[in-house]
This record gives structure tokens, C-alpha cells and sequence, in this order.
């Protein structure tokens, strides 16, 4: 690579690695498995308990639904039919 002319005062927007063509190292590490004495970005924290609120309104919102189709079966459609059965065979007998 070829040397760069610069005049003073003109700011650097490449590090040196960069220029070289390597990859640059991150300042700041990241763990894949935080332990529980360490400290966790604010980000993770909100990011955990909003997926922790949709995993149980979804759960709820399931179980709610079940709960309606079956008390929608149980009140409505299954005495609906016993009566659809009973004139059925009331006309063929």
C-alpha cells in the first residue's frame, strides 16, 4: 500500500489494522454465557423481559382461545346436535 500524504490537522478515519488490511480486534468483549455476578446491558435486560411478556400473553392468549372453543362445543354445538340426532331418528323410525 502506498504511502498516504497528509497535511497537519487532517483527522485519521482509519486505524491502523484497517490500513493494512486486517480485521480490527473489538475493544469490548461479549460473552455468550453471562454469569450471574455480572453486570448485563440494560438492552438484554429489556430485550429478555419483552420476549418473557409475549412467551406468556401468548400462552395466555392460547389458552383463552381453547377455553372458548370449548365452552363453545360443550353449550352450544354438542346439545344442538343431540337434538339433530333424536328428530333424525325420530323421522326414520
Amino acid at each position: 500500500m502506498t504511502k498516504q500524504k497528509k497535511y497537519p490537522g487532517t483527522p485519521v478515519y482509519h486505524n491502523l489494522s484497517a490500513r493494512n488490511g486486517r480485521q480490527a480486534t473489538n475493544s469490548v468483549t461479549r460473552q455468550t454465557r453471562v454469569p450471574a455476578q455480572t453486570m448485563r446491558i440494560p438492552a438484554e435486560i429489556e430485550r429478555e423481559n419483552q420476549m418473557r411478556a409475549f412467551k406468556a400473553g401468548l400462552l395466555l392468549g392460547v389458552g383463552v382461545a381453547a377455553l372458548v372453543c370449548g365452552l363453545i362445543l360443550w353449550l352450544w354445538v354438542i346439545p344442538t346436535m343431540d337434538a339433530a340426532v333424536a328428530t333424525a331418528q325420530g323421522m326414520v323410525a
